[in-house]
């Protein structure tokens, strides 16, 4: 049978249009199974971008491989972290290449698929048409706005998405951003500039705890430790309990994040601030922005004549350590590039920071104070299936944590009985590991916090009670002293409680202690209003505090 040929143009290009309009809207199948307002309408954008430049067949393909490769790296992000790829992820494509053991088949399949793309739709270029450059820049000015630093464009550009795309801009729930609005419009929605807080009047002073009448002064040492967890009970042992019977004190701490995020949980520990204020990774879209004189756990023991020193065993540039560190008030920092690494090994061992650390230590006058906040990376995810969830290859490298850990330890309080200094030594992990079946099969994790993705894997549905954030938040905490009830006193203070209550403790141990931190420690011993239902935070710290604690010039 021989098809009737098609003579008027308009017809042609009609139908043509329509094919592509049914090209798009099939492959949306294969990204995330949905065909709502905001993804047709943002997936017609990015077409219409591309065909600027390509043919409209090539535009399609593109289209689709692109969102489809942001679909997948945001699904990778969420199941090891439990927070989508943001807008402004977009921006630290360097960090994102430290985390190359996370990317699967279907990242590089959708990445091989845009380069063809693009590379025969400029093979076949179409001729430059005006008609083609309005509607393909439209996305370009919406993704602008975004990046208005005065937010009044940004603000009228998400009214105007909403109610021409019907998008919903979820800020304080990502995931929910987007279930609701799919991948490309929460991309842009979240690549709004990062307006910082608003200084005002606040009354968060008016009730303090008294300051200790004698004070020890201790050095202290924090080791948060990357991924490093043991359950309250039997239901999941670890190498980390072994810390107990080497005279550490076991607690409970709250963590603001699960899997990954580790800057936030940092944040809270060095600021005493809930993390879950400003939107993001805080250490990465504010770096640039906070005050130079930023009052934090650091900056406040400097001014009581401590000799600060932050460490981590993994580039500076990862989440902006380098940058945020002599901000937060550590007068020293170190960083990888001035430790050992052997990188056929894989993540840096922690031995090579903890011998640096000593050293520091050690080559401190007698009698100077020292604080000293040390962030591990050898057990970093992703953890590899062995006919298991993970957890045999967990297990391993958690055990060979412990022992450089228990190594720097013994060595470390040595030390301190040579100075004739008092010590405190904290660890904590800053999160779980990102092993969602293994927490559910051995009864840690409830089976109603979570929900099978378009793969078939568990992941934590986008409403968790407060309850439930807690639970997801548990960490160990271990706390050893030179003096055992000074670690027993903070161990009580601390446990089940949020990370944010560390750095209070901590400051009321030396002289003298701020406002804000007996502050911090009034609403601790209370501890109440912390992961309840709705924007508790806000609650408990007011907008005006960031503003005068951290963006103060």
């Amino acid at each position: 049978m021989k098809w009737p040929a098609i003579s008027h143009p308009w017809l042609k290009s009609a139908l043509l249009l329509a094919a592509v309009c049914v090209l798009l809207l099939a492959g949306r199948y294969f990204i995330d199974r949905q065909w709502d307002v905001p993804r047709l309408g943002f997936s017609a954008l990015l077409f219409f971008f591309f065909a600027i430049f390509l043919n409209r067949w090539c535009a399609a393909w593109a289209a689709l491989s692109l969102e489809g490769l942001l679909w997948n790296v945001s699904y990778v992000k969420t199941k090891a972290t439990g927070e989508p790829l943001l807008g402004r992820d977009l921006l630290e494509v360097g960090q994102g290449l430290a985390l190359t053991a996370y990317i699967d088949w279907d990242i590089i399949g959708f990445a091989v698929g845009l380069v063809a793309a693009v590379s025969l739709g400029l093979w076949y270029r179409p001729s430059f048409r005006k008609r083609r450059l309005l509607p393909g820049l439209v996305l370009c000015g919406i993704v602008g706005c975004q990046f208005d630093t005065s937010g009044r464009y940004a603000l009228e550009t998400q009214r105007w998405l909403g109610k021409t795309l019907d998008t919903r801009y979820v800020f304080y729930n990502f995931r929910e951003n987007v279930k609701q609005n799919g991948i490309l419009a929460h991309l842009v929605l979240s690549a709004e500039s990062m307006h910082v807080p608003k200084p005002g009047q606040h009354d968060f002073y008016s009730v303090q705890l008294p300051p200790l009448a004698q004070p020890a002064n201790p050095d202290l040492v924090v080791v948060m430790c990357e991924s490093c967890y043991t359950s309250r009970d039997d239901k999941l042992p670890t190498a980390l309990q072994q810390l107990t019977r080497r005279g550490f004190v076991h607690a409970r701490a709250i963590s603001p994040v699960y899997g990954g995020g580790t800057a936030d949980a940092e944040y809270e520990a060095l600021t005493g601030l809930s993390s879950l204020s400003l939107p993001g990774i805080d250490f990465q879209n504010f770096s640039s922005r906070y005050s130079e004189q930023s009052a934090t756990l650091a900056s406040e023991l400097d001014s009581a004549g401590y000799l600060t020193t932050g460490m981590h065993n993994y580039h500076g540039s990862f989440y902006k350590r380098a940058e945020v560190y002599p901000k937060f008030g550590f007068q020293q920092s170190r960083f990888i590039d001035r430790m050992y690494w052997d990188r056929k090994a894989g993540w840096p061992l922690d031995k090579s920071m903890y011998d640096v650390a000593l050293q520091n230590y050690r080559s401190a006058a007698p009698e100077q104070k020292q604080f000293m906040f040390l962030v591990t990376v050898s057990t970093h995810g992703p953890f590899i299936p062995n006919n298991d969830s993970g957890i045999g290859q967990y297990q391993t490298r958690l055990a060979a944590a412990v022992r450089d850990l228990e190594n720097f330890e013994a060595a470390l309080f040595k030390l301190a009985k040579q100075r004739q200094r008092p010590l405190v030594l904290v660890v904590f992990g800053d999160h779980k590991p990102a092993l969602n079946e293994e927490f559910v099969a051995r009864g840690i994790l409830p089976q109603s916090m979570f929900e099978l993705d378009q793969k078939g894997a568990l992941a934590f549905k986008n409403q968790l009670s407060g309850a439930e954030q807690k639970l997801r938040g548990d960490v160990p905490l271990m706390i050893k002293a030179n003096r055992p009830e000074l670690a027993a006193q903070l161990a009580g203070e601390l446990n089940d409680k949020p990370l944010f209550c560390l750095p209070a403790s901590l400051s009321r141990q030396t002289s003298p202690t701020s406002p804000f931190f007996n502050a911090v420690a009034a609403r601790c011993e209370r501890n109440e209003g912390f992961y309840v239902e709705g924007l508790w935070w806000r609650h408990v710290f007011p907008e005006a505090l960031y503003a005068e604690r951290l963006f103060a010039s």
